[in-house]
């Protein structure tokens, strides 16, 4: 009779346990096809979208919106149809990171998936009913982007230098940023941006910090690594930002920024101070044409006149280009640079210390009414 009972019992497990398997493949399957169906259409919808029938709302997102509630917030205007699928499609491919917050986004519902999480990582390009519009230019130093803020007239740059140096910001690239002054220094990237009505300094400096958080892309990480590789140093993203925020306040000419950029991992790699009168210009806080002979000498951890490697930190806020041409460095052996057109202030380089010297002479006989009082023709 037991064992009967006990076949019974096995029975009754045994095919509750079939079961639950069978629900969790059916359960598993159906999350899949629809992962796959929101996959497809943002990869092959796109040509679809001419043809769609166009309403278009405005979607505002909190500032402390969650993943889950932004994808429930778009579910409510009728934009997705799976609200679980967006937001897991989002983590998968790494878009949930990026949402921007406390911003209103004009969207439409014949945007697929794939569109409106494009979308909501962009700045908007129009202006909000009650918002306020402003533009920092690339390498402003947090100092001028504070004066810049303050014109605003809803704070005071003493107010948002404060919120840099004591608000708590979580973005990954600030994780290993050791505490020092002026810490948010090269990581506000230069952009315009739209923020909501009487603003406060954090709400313009979430969105600095999440903007280079947009542009810093997993290539962007990728390739941080083969650069230690191959000037045999090890190099973190503060260590990129810091040659950035050099290579955008020393070469005006494009063109001359991955060289710039090349020649500062060469003296890098051959133990040689940088020499780069822009730290200095940072270090003793005073313009270009007003440095005198004893300002090269000056103690500070950004002076790479009288220091080896980098400064302690970078000198300004770099933009795009400048962090493009410090990841691709141009393929040269340069080490020296010299002015070679005052007007332009393009550079000429050269790896040899002689033909540096040559170069300076001959730029300051060209050039002596327009460089008479400058200290020296490198910058």
């Amino acid at each position: 009779m037991l064992k009967k009972v006990l076949n019974v019992v096995n029975y009754i497990f045994g095919s509750l346990f079939n079961l639950a398997v069978a629900v969790a493949l059916v359960i598993g399957a159906y999350t899949v096809t629809i992962w796959a169906f929101d996959f497809g259409q943002g990869v092959f919808g796109e040509d679809n979208y001419e043809y769609r029938e166009l309403e278009y709302v405005t979607v505002e997102i909190p500032e402390d919106a969650s993943g889950m509630d932004i994808a429930r917030i778009l579910r409510e205007h009728e934009l997705i149809g799976n609200e679980w699928m967006f937001h897991l499609n989002a983590v998968l491919n790494g878009s949930a990171n990026h949402f921007l917050r406390g911003m209103t986004f004009e969207l439409n519902t014949g945007m697929n998936d794939s569109m409106i999480m494009h979308t909501l990582q962009r700045i908007p390009e129009g202006l909000q009913a009650d918002g306020t519009r402003i533009s920092i230019m690339e390498g402003l130093t947090n100092w001028q982007i504070a004066d810049l803020a303050a014109t605003l007239g809803h704070f005071t740059a003493q107010e948002f230098l404060y919120e840099l140096e004591e608000g708590s910001f979580t973005n990954f690239f600030l994780r290993d940023i050791e505490d020092r002054p002026n810490r948010l220094e090269g990581f506000l990237f230069p952009d315009t941006y739209y923020l909501p009505q009487n603003p406060t300094p954090r709400d313009l400096i979430v969105r600095m910090l999440a903007q280079f958080g947009e542009i810093f892309t997993g290539e962007m990480l990728a390739r941080i690594d083969e650069l230690s590789e191959a000037f045999g140093m090890e190099l973190t993203i503060e260590d990129i930002v810091i040659i950035a925020s050099i290579v955008e306040r020393e070469a005006v000419v494009q063109s001359d920024r991955p060289m710039v950029a090349a020649m500062i991992y060469n003296r890098l790699a051959a133990g040689m101070p940088l020499e780069m009168v822009t730290t200095v210009v940072y270090a003793t806080n005073t313009r270009m044409d007003m440095l005198t002979a004893a300002d090269f000498q000056v103690n500070s951890p950004y002076n790479t006149f009288n220091r080896h490697g980098l400064p302690i930190g970078p000198i300004s806020n770099p933009g795009f280009n400048a962090i493009n041409a410090t990841l691709y460095p141009a393929n040269v052996d340069y080490l020296f640079k010299v002015i070679n057109d005052y007007e332009t202030r393009s550079y000429y380089f050269t790896a040899s210390h002689e033909d540096y010297i040559a170069a300076q002479e001959r730029y300051r006989s060209d050039n002596i009414e327009e460089i008479d009082g400058d200290e020296d023709g490198d910058e």
